[in-house]
């Protein structure tokens, strides 16, 4: 399942350094929980920047190729409700969610402000594509499930993201923060409050590929080549 992330290791790991010092402009977690963690490329850059680490993810993951060290990991069905009694500075979890069954969406995200007044959230929209993919849907909808549980939204990271010329085009479209009412949080980061429904932004990368995508459908039904 992480053979790709294992090649593409440098790659993802300059994507998770690039978004921490994103993040870190913001918020300065000295404890982060990653939901999901796969390879810890994300943990690795908060890790390097003074945090204590925990990672959570099932039991595919070989020790060999994790960039994090196996006392920071948790093994889990993330399917199943997980809690723990420590709460963190920052949870996370990134391209994750999209792989969840449909029904467990509403309680994830509740075990996420369980572990956290700050997550740092992204999954994957319709037709995203990937493999897994059986729970596809547009930020909007998780803004909502967050605000539920009294979370605002931010969007302080995609665009800048969009800076790195070898940025995940998931990333430049998919991360956003959420932040519990009645945290504190910096000037800067309340610059970035945006409703619910304005996380449902699709980028270019997204769009043409959607295009590309009903094209064919279209040649199909016509029966050209």
């Amino acid at each position: 399942m992480f053979s790709s992330h294992v090649e593409q290791a440098g790659k993802r790991q300059a994507n998770a350094d690039v978004m921490a010092d994103i993040l870190w402009r913001y918020i300065q977690p000295s404890s982060v929980i990653d939901m999901g963690c796969g390879l810890g490329f994300f943990l690795n850059a908060c890790k390097a920047r003074g945090a204590t680490i925990r990672g959570v993810d099932g039991d595919w993951v070989k020790l060999e190729d994790s960039v994090i060290p196996k006392s920071a990991r948790r093994t889990a069905d993330l399917n199943l409700p997980y809690a723990e009694r420590k709460r963190y500075d920052l949870a996370a979890t990134i391209e994750v969610a999209e792989h969840l069954l449909p029904e467990r969406s509403e309680s994830f995200v509740a075990d996420l402000c369980n572990l956290s007044d700050i997550v740092l959230f992204s999954a994957g929209i319709p037709d995203q594509g990937g493999a897994g993919h059986i729970n596809l849907r547009f930020q909007g909808e998780w803004a909502e499930m967050f605000a539920a549980h009294g979370y605002a939204c931010f969007d302080p990271i995609r665009r800048r993201m969009a800076a790195f010329e070898h940025a995940h085009p998931w990333l430049m479209q998919n991360v956003l923060l959420y932040v519990k009412d009645g945290v504190e949080i910096s000037p800067l980061l309340e610059e970035h409050r945006i409703v619910p429904r304005a996380a449902s932004s699709v980028g270019y990368w997204h769009y043409r590929k959607r295009i590309r995508i009903l094209r064919q459908r279209i040649r199909n039904l016509r029966g050209e080549d």
